[in-house]
């Protein structure tokens, strides 16, 4: 026996819905406990009624008796058993009517017999499963019709009545305060879950108010500074045509140019991912590794093998701002090595590694292990924050930074 009447559907958050799950499953335990209370009624009204005159049978009177004896159990061991669920409006209706229906018919057949007890359970019962004006309504029918039962029949006398009566409304009382702390129950762990989404969004903003801060203090200090430069640079382009400055000084110029830029566009960038704006992902990866081939000339390609697949923003963000980093070492260390950006998708991992060859035989140059690693550092902590490991080492004749993400 379970609430009819869950109240409407509205979107709620991940925390909110297993609280109502865990609501669901323990009124689900709560009503299996009261299924051996109708056991219960069913052995006391079956003993009463086969020891009671007259008698269920075959024919005539005692075939009646074994009919609604059987209209009134049957119900009560459906339920009891499991294998009917209380859980709309129409079937705890329909139970509560076959139960006291057949118990008043039995009364009338065998009079003095139990036959209080089926439509005290579906009093009991309608006030445990419905809402209370269906609850009334169903529980007025019914002792409404014990009522008249009892007083048509040969125990009619106003005591009987009125303990028949009270009998019920202490079971509609003991149905009612079950409910009402089951509701209460439920109200308080969603209430609690509520907080918690409340705190968490409360973290959040100010999570978010304090990025905003870093992102206008980025903006002022670093975006300006950027800006300042490039019109310096400008300035300088400007100055070397009109002096007629040689091609190398102007291309050089016109890199530096460029670089500031893309620099400038970088730093927006970042504080427009402090202030919450979409983060870059792997889909922006041959765009950087064709800035750094044609800004920091150096000699780098791109080779991607497996089938595409779609990383979480923060995963395809590590993988990202890892390349990033190892590009910049190349053009620190290892101008003119050639370097090569692999991005693998296989079955169990995405891995994406950074290798740069040196020509000719010998080892590593020393410049390749010369830093002061904290790109490096930050590179495995970006990795290791999204479940991944990111990995840098010497080889025979260059360098390889390795970053593995499993699936």
């Amino acid at each position: 026996m379970t609430d009819a009447a869950d109240g409407p559907s509205i979107p709620v958050s991940p925390r909110v819905a297993t609280a109502l799950a865990h609501a669901r499953d323990r009124r689900e335990r709560r009503a299996r406990r009261l299924l051996p209370v109708l056991w219960g009624v069913l052995a006391a009204v079956a003993a009463q009624s086969l020891t009671s005159h007259p008698a269920p049978g075959a024919s005539g009177v005692h075939l009646a008796v074994a009919l609604v004896l059987a209209g009134c159990l049957l119900p009560l061991a459906v339920v009891a058993s499991g294998r009917w669920q209380l859980t709309a409006p129409l079937p705890c209706v329909v139970y509560c009517l076959l139960v006291g229906g057949f118990g008043l018919a039995l009364g009338i057949l065998q009079p003095g017999t139990m036959s209080t007890l089926p439509p005290a359970v579906g009093v009991m019962t309608a006030f445990l499963v419905l809402r209370p004006p269906p609850a009334f309504a169903l529980s007025g029918v019914l002792t409404g019709a014990l009522v008249v039962t009892a007083v048509a029949g040969t125990d009619g006398g106003f005591v009987n009545v009125a303990s028949q009566l009270l009998f019920c409304a202490v079971l509609a009382l003991m149905a009612v305060s079950i409910r009402q702390a089951g509701d209460n129950e439920i109200r308080a762990e969603l209430l609690l879950a509520q907080l918690e989404d409340a705190r968490e969004a409360e973290a959040l903003a100010a999570a978010l108010a304090e990025r905003t801060r870093i992102a206008q203090d980025l903006h002022d200090v670093l975006a300006q500074t950027l800006s300042g430069l490039a019109i310096q640079v400008q300035a300088a382009r400007l100055m070397a045509r009109r002096q007629e400055a040689g091609q190398d000084l102007r291309e050089l110029l016109d890199r530096a140019a460029k670089l500031v830029k893309d620099g400038l566009g970088e730093a927006r960038r970042a504080v427009g991912v402090l202030r919450g704006d979409k983060l870059p992902s792997l889909e922006r990866l041959p765009e950087l590794v064709e800035r750094y081939r044609t800004d920091m000339e150096l000699d780098v390609r791109m080779i991607v093998s497996g089938t595409r697949r779609a990383l979480p923003a923060d995963a395809g963000q590590a993988l990202y701002r890892g390349a990033q980093e190892a590009l910049t070492n190349v053009a620190r260390y290892a101008r003119g090595a050639r370097t090569t950006v692999t991005l693998c998708y296989a079955p169990q991992a995405t891995t994406l590694t950074v290798e740069d060859l040196r020509e000719g035989p010998g080892p590593a140059p020393a410049a390749l292990a010369v830093g002061s690693g904290l790109g490096l550092t930050g590179m495995r902590e970006r990795l290791n924050a999204v479940g991944g490991n990111a990995s840098a080492g010497p080889t025979e004749r260059g360098w390889t930074v390795r970053m593995v993400l499993p699936v």
